[in-house]
């Protein structure tokens, strides 16, 4: 089922249902959960989910703190064995394979290290128990309203977000940005259909200015690894460093473009 609401359904019944297939999904992932890819996969349905009762949080705040905080503490219970495949990525991004093969080697012993198998093997039991939930959640009488409300919410917190980083340009502002803008980017997924002059069309741009704002964090958390190694790099600190630096000044302006535009007025015009 595609994370997108159906309008020929009740909203509480297509909340429901994309509930229920992200954490499906999220399930079988599970199986592999020792691929890096699989960790990466099922962090991103968490956040789905998050993002989908931060859509009717408004109007349902206790729903959405007893579930938020479960997907949430999930999806932190895993991050330590992402961040070193994203850092690796990032690495790939700046040079070929063949460069830098100390840092490689590094990051290789990285995921290895902060693979916690007893970890991974609770996962799918959680993930079982709050599907089993899903059906009662206390959704009965939300309206379209309720969910246009949401999305307006969603809007007003990432442009308040870019807003702050305008003021205070640090790696911790970007990254509540990123979190803020990815909310908008689901929020807008889940109403496309209903809202297509509006939402729908905010969709693209929305997912690259995430891609970028993800970008920028995995080179600077190279970086940052890059200066804490220091001496044992050799030869390959510097490059390392140089090449993030430019990197990261180039998604900097990516990032500059797309908030100007998506973000300019103080309220969104839902149709």
């Amino acid at each position: 089922m595609s994370y997108r609401l159906d309008c020929d359904l009740l909203p509480e019944h297509g909340l429901r249902l994309v509930a229920q297939a992200e954490v499906t999904t999220a399930i079988s992932h599970t199986k592999r959960l020792l691929d890096e890819h699989a960790v990466h996969e099922l962090r991103k349905h968490c956040k789905k989910l998050r993002a989908l009762l931060r859509l009717v949080q408004p109007d349902h705040p206790l729903l959405f703190q007893s579930e938020n905080i479960h997907y949430r503490n999930l999806a932190h219970s895993l991050a330590q064995s992402r961040d070193p495949v994203s850092i690796r990525g990032a690495l790939l991004a700046i040079a070929p394979p063949h460069h830098f093969p100390t840092m490689h080697t590094l990051l290789r012993h990285m995921l290895y290290q902060k693979i916690d198998k007893r970890t991974l093997a609770q996962v799918e039991l959680l993930l079982i128990k709050r599907r089993g939930r899903i059906e009662s959640w206390s959704l009965e009488g939300v309206r379209w309203a309720h969910l246009e409300r949401g999305y307006r919410r969603g809007y007003r917190r990432a442009r308040s977000a870019w807003l702050q980083v305008q003021k205070v340009d640090s790696a911790e502002t970007l990254h509540q940005l990123r979190k803020r803008v990815k909310d908008h980017w689901y929020h807008s997924r889940l109403l496309e259909e209903k809202f297509p002059q509006s939402a729908a069309l905010r969709c693209e741009p929305l997912k690259q200015l995430a891609q970028a704002l993800g970008d920028w964090r995995d080179i600077y958390l190279l970086c940052r690894l890059a200066i804490a190694t220091g001496e044992s790099l050799g030869k390959e600190l510097i490059p390392i460093l140089e090449l993030g630096d430019w990197r990261k000044m180039r998604l900097r302006r990516e990032i500059e473009t797309l908030c100007s535009a998506l973000f300019t007025r103080a309220k969104l015009k839902v149709d």
